[in-house]
């Protein structure tokens, strides 16, 4: 990985939110070729505008659009070199699940870099896209990521370092190491809240209903206009062409499935009840109309869940209950749930909003009120807690070890890199 590629990625890494207008027409170009592969100019530009939504820069020249957009190619010509041969290797095998976990976390991650989801969407409409625009771009992107991710994670998992190189390397680097900032070690019990039946019911009522006008002739786009729970409401359910592995896998399996002119019964995914019209079917794509009935918990369910926090809390202050105890019983995190629901390690500064306003103050040990995230109802208990330092190797020799192993991992897969552009076509055309 050469120097320009090294910078894009610690560009992409640290740059916290804001705005950035750049007025890039997308255009369907090739702006580089890589075996087989292609990188086209309009995706050039959307990563582009992702970097966009993450600068903390309003306004930039023309000379420094191109520089940045020189450096994210370097990094796409990387990443497609890095695919051709992950391709070759047969036995990764990456799941529908795992993709759309990766994605939920992008997104997640992506909105937590805004002040709110109405300032996350407001930017999206500044840089010209949309949610479902978003997602579709990012699903393919996160499922050659975790492609990449398990290829180099293999080629690199003999890599190693001594503890002389640990030192020359601390030796070497001490004055430029991050330095240790206000850290809290978190556990967490997480609870989801659950839409009820009686949600569930009505929202899949008045799915039948519309099915009902739909059936005696009503017109699919006015009936979407008024009665759908999506964005795509105001342009009659539009979800235009897309291709088998853009959507989530069980709306795609019932969609791919129908003809062209078949309207659907009401059938359930994740985010609530869906009727689909199919506009048109091509051999690999298909153009879709939805009206969705979404079927979000109500206040009712989100207060029922939050009062059970609660009453777990209190069982723990009362010292009638062990928190680890609880999280094996009541959260519905699968992977924390086995060390009893330990998070690790976070900067102080860079927690959520809502963790960081629910841990102030907190001391070890101490468990917070619930706090309500996106992914449900949290207790947090405080682990431990770290002031801010320098780093020493006395005291940090296991992240000093760590930051030794990547820049030894960077430049062996620098110098594999190098090699494979040898027998790899690599045509940079822009």
């Amino acid at each position: 990985m050469n120097k320009k590629v090294r910078i894009a990625i610690i560009i992409m890494l640290i740059f916290l939110p804001a705005t950035l207008s750049l007025a890039s027409e997308l255009v369907d170009k090739i702006a580089a070729v890589v075996g087989d592969e292609i990188i086209l100019v309009s995706e050039l530009d959307f990563q582009l505008q992702l970097l966009a939504m993450q600068m903390n820069v309003r306004e930039v020249s023309p000379n420094e659009v191109d520089s940045l957009r020189s450096l994210i190619l370097d990094q796409m010509v990387a990443d497609k070199l890095i695919l051709v041969e992950a391709q070759k290797d047969t036995s990764i095998h990456i799941t529908d699940e795992e993709v759309e976990a990766a994605l939920t976390e992008k997104l997640e991650e992506l909105k937590g870099r805004f002040e709110s989801e109405a300032e996350f969407e407001n930017q999206m409409r500044v840089e010209g896209l949309n949610l479902r625009e978003l997602k579709a771009k990012f699903r393919r992107e996160v499922r050659n990521q975790l492609i990449r991710d398990w290829f180099i994670s293999r080629f690199l998992s003999d890599i190693t370092v001594t503890s002389a190189e640990v030192r020359d390397f601390y030796s070497d680097y001490k004055d430029s190491l991050p330095a240790q900032p206000d850290a809290v070690k978190l556990a967490h019990l997480l609870l989801e809240v659950k839409a009820s039946e009686n949600t569930l019911d009505s929202a899949y009522m008045e799915a039948l209903e519309v099915k009902r006008l739909l059936d005696e002739g009503g017109d699919f786009v006015t009936l979407a206009q008024i009665h759908s729970d999506d964005a795509t409401a105001s342009s009659g359910g539009d979800l235009g062409y897309f291709d088998r592995g853009t959507l989530f896998k069980d709306f795609e399996d019932k969609v791919f499935s129908m003809q062209t002119g078949e309207i659907s019964e009401p059938f359930k995914t994740r985010l609530g009840y869906h009727i689909v019209k199919i506009e048109d079917k091509l051999p690999d794509r298909i153009h879709a109309r939805h009206i969705l009935f979404r079927t979000n918990p109500s206040a009712n369910d989100s207060r029922a869940t939050m009062q059970l926090a609660d009453s777990l809390r209190q069982l723990i202050l009362n010292d009638q209950a062990d928190f680890s105890e609880l999280v094996k019983e009541y959260s519905v995190d699968e992977e924390t749930k086995k060390q009893g629901g330990e998070l690790g390690w976070f900067v102080i500064d860079k927690l959520t909003p809502e963790f960081k306003e629910a841990t102030a103050g907190l001391e070890v040990g101490d468990i917070s009120r619930p706090t309500e995230s996106e992914f449900g109802i949290h207790l947090l208990k405080v682990l431990d807690l770290q002031e801010a330092r320098q780093l020493t190797l006395k005291e940090d020799y296991d992240r000093i070890k760590d930051y030794a192993r990547r820049m030894k991992s960077d430049q062996v897969l620098e110098s594999w890199l190098g090699k494979v552009r040898e027998y790899v076509y690599v045509d940079i055309r822009l």
